[in-house]
């Protein structure tokens, strides 16, 4: 046997140090002599003081931190007992701290250590027990093996140890595998094992690593996936589908557990340009179309992404979704309801009732009046009052769109980007027409077959859109005028003037006006931190002015009232004079009243001039009969005037 595993040369070697405090020059190189250098100075050599022990929660918590490490490797600690069975040994786990966290081994032999206090839980520190194999080999992460009276103690004099380190697949040391034998028992062959069964633990570390790290991976896949508002399918090289996610299984309306495996074109048939993408393997990005599944059309918006391996990635974009984006950057917000609109007037009352009727019948509303009567206050608080106030508040006014773009505007188009039509906009929500007259002749007839069918097109495709919103249209002007004269068509006219409502203008709503400038007066001491009065004289000259700019008229000249007038109370002197002199504003200087033959007179004239001298509807809009008509025209000597 070399020397290294002689009892008694280790033993001469020991004494030897203890009484001259140097040794031979080849042990003098050694790890256990830089050891016991260091164990002099902090426990003695002849009296045994037994390692410190963690226990209860302390213990649980060290093998819960470690339990990976004691899950790899109890399989490989049992399985090297199985086959040394029959030798008197130890076999020992502990952490990178040295905590024996597993014990296994000869009965006798456990016992030996025990009454040592060598259990689970203990620490092999080489400031309480001296050298030992564990400590070394947590110093210096290679294997070690410490022999017989190498040991510092001599209570551990009897045993032969060895210990290697085990790694994670970071490098970083995670523990030992330790081994203890009666030293005249112990073989070289034993270091060899324990450092075989270290590197083994170490593998088992970096498989499980591995594969929690390829679990962690798939759970976060999953999660993504199924936290996507887009769904997902895949298929390989061979067309058979691979993966679908559960958002694809509810915008396409299949079952996962029917089509995996499945050829994906038995599944669902694309439009020509998707199809072509995969026949040249080509990606495509956000392509609104058309598919079929199972006998049905849907409406997606997919994008195709090609792997090198040959299969692909079809992401379907949610439609509803993609214009609900849309509609909070285009959509107005609809602040009015009918709680909050100026209508102290009993014809705001009146019209309110009536509208509130009209939301009910779930047909198109036609808002008609002057400018600045507030046909779009009214707008925004029948959105809020009907079935699609939780939707969308769009509103497009006809008069800004030039005849060149307004179809592309309005219809959308699906070239290039796309951009989507204002009815698909207001799907699920409101769409306001303001100045409806000023739409083209090709925009009239797709309104009026929308309002049939429900059904809409943008206008470089035939591809069929359903869409579903309160449709409100607003004019200044007579717009059965516009229908006499044939630029806007009777059908539609018709279809959407089922519920007319007319706002009367300001000046016939003096009520109205008062409450008008006590809004504006409020907003502006809150605004300001003032407290605002007004005059009765002042304020009669307000309400008897005709305000021919009706709402933005009166809310502007109050401003410019406001920022200009001399003290906190609003008198006579701060209106401005063409308010003050104003026919209207002063009713002792009116103009004279007319006659009544006069009124006719003018009444006459000014249906003529409307109605283009279409007798018949002169008729009807003046209440008389056609004979009636000719014989006031005769007694009043309007013909050749009128001719």
């Amino acid at each position: 046997m070399p020397s290294a595993y002689c009892i008694d040369s280790s033993l001469n070697c020991w004494e030897f140090f203890h009484k001259h405090h140097w040794v031979s020059p080849e042990f003098s190189q050694t790890q256990c002599f830089a050891s016991w250098q260091r164990c002099v100075k902090q426990c003695s050599a002849t009296h045994w003081s037994p390692p410190h022990v963690a226990s209860g929660s302390t213990l649980n918590s060290l093998i819960k931190r470690n339990e990976n490490l004691i899950q790899c490797a109890t399989t490989v600690v049992e399985d090297t007992f199985d086959l040394l069975v029959h030798e008197p040994i130890v076999l020992l786990l502990t952490d990178d701290n040295g905590c024996v966290l597993k014990r296994i081994g000869h009965p006798h032999l456990v016992d030996e250590l025990e009454a040592l206090g060598i259990v689970q839980g203990c620490f092999f520190s080489e400031g309480k027990i001296g050298t030992n194999a564990i400590s070394l080999c947590i110093d210096t992460h290679l294997p070690s093996e410490v022999f017989a009276a190498n040991h510092f103690n001599r209570s551990l004099h009897p045993y032969g140890a060895c210990a290697a380190p085990i790694f994670d697949s970071f490098g970083k040391l995670r523990g030992t595998m330790a081994l203890v034998k009666i030293a005249n028992q112990y073989r070289r062959e034993n270091s060899v094992i324990v450092t075989s069964c270290a590197k083994e633990i170490s593998l088992q570390l970096q498989l499980l690593y591995e594969q929690e790290n390829m679990n962690r991976l798939v759970s976060m896949h999953n999660a993504t996936v199924t936290c996507m508002d887009d769904g997902l399918l895949a298929w390989d090289a061979n067309q058979r589908i691979t993966m679908v996610s559960q958002q694809a299984e509810s915008l396409f309306q299949i079952r996962a557990l029917d089509v995996i495996d499945k050829n994906i074109f038995d599944i669902i048939r694309f439009a020509p340009n998707i199809s072509a993408c995969f026949e040249q393997h080509e990606s495509a990005y956000r392509k609104l179309t058309t598919v079929e599944v199972n006998n049905t059309f849907i409406e997606a918006i997919l994008s195709v992404s090609q792997l090198q391996d040959g299969s692909t990635l079809l992401f379907i974009h949610p439609v509803h979704k993609i214009r609900e984006l849309a509609q909070q950057q285009i959509g107005g917000s609809a602040k009015y309801t009918f709680a909050n609109l100026p209508a102290r007037s009993k014809q705001m009352k009146h019209l309110i009732t009536v509208a509130k009727r009209a939301v009910k019948s779930k047909s198109p509303i036609l808002l008609c009046g002057e400018e600045g009567v507030g046909k779009s206050s009214l707008a925004m608080a029948i959105h809020n009052e009907c079935e699609f106030k939780a939707g969308p508040f769009i509103t497009v006014n006809c008069r800004t769109l030039s005849s060149d773009n307004m179809s592309r505007e309005i219809l959308g188009f699906d070239a290039d980007n796309g951009l989507p039509s204002k009815f698909e906009l207001a799907h699920g929500g409101t769409l306001l027409l303001e100045k409806v007259e000023y739409l083209n002749q090709d925009l009239q007839s797709v309104l009026l077959k929308l309002l049939k069918t429900g059904l809409i097109s943008r206008c470089d495709s035939q591809r069929l859109i359903p869409v579903n919103f309160q449709l409100i249209t607003s004019t200044s002007s007579d717009l059965s005028a516009y229908v006499a004269q044939g630029s806007f068509g009777r059908q539609l006219y018709y279809a959407i003037s089922n519920n007319e409502l007319m706002l009367t203008p300001l000046r016939e709503r003096k009520e109205d006006v008062a409450l008008h400038i006590e809004r504006i007066l409020a907003e502006y001491e809150k605004r300001h931190q003032v407290h605002i009065q007004i005059d009765p004289v002042a304020l009669d000259v307000l309400l008897a002015f005709a305000w021919p700019g009706n709402d933005p008229e009166l809310k502007s000249r109050m401003e410019r009232l406001l920022l200009n007038r001399s003290s906190n109370r609003i008198q006579l002197k701060d209106i401005p004079d063409h308010i003050k002199h104003s026919q209207d504003g002063h009713p002792q200087h009116s103009a004279p009243v007319l006659t009544l033959e006069a009124l006719e007179k003018k009444a006459i004239i000014q249906a003529w001039d409307t109605y283009d001298g279409k007798m018949s509807e002169m008729a009807k809009a003046l209440g008389i009969g056609r004979t009636t008509l000719w014989r006031k025209i005769d007694k009043y000597g309007l013909s050749e005037k009128l001719s």
